[in-house]
């Protein structure tokens, strides 16, 4: 059982650990923490793309994880996109 709220997550044993700050993790540590796996995965693809060339790896291995990495960039493109969106609404508007 896991519950999250403000930050705090109790995992079945009764224990209740929180991050520093109450409000959970800012935007910016999200949005450098999901740069950051979506790095991992297209470096991932790129090692596992080497190895199905040298043949340790089968292509469907290959595969999936050129697939994987694709989607990530793809998510997180929708993300900027939006991010981009919001800002220009909140600069069109009058004050």
């Amino acid at each position: 059982m896991r519950v999250e709220k403000a930050g705090l997550v109790s995992q079945g044993g009764g224990q209740v650990k929180g991050s520093a700050d109450p409000l959970g993790p800012s935007f910016e540590e999200r949005l450098k923490g999901a740069l950051q796996e979506v790095n991992a995965k297209q470096e991932g693809a790129d090692r596992i793309v080497e190895e199905v060339v040298e043949g340790k790896t089968g292509i469907h291995e290959g595969m999936l994880a050129l697939q994987e990495a694709d989607i990530a960039m793809k998510a997180l493109l929708q993300v900027r996109n939006k991010v981009i969106s919001a800002y220009n609404d909140v600069m069109k508007m009058q004050v």
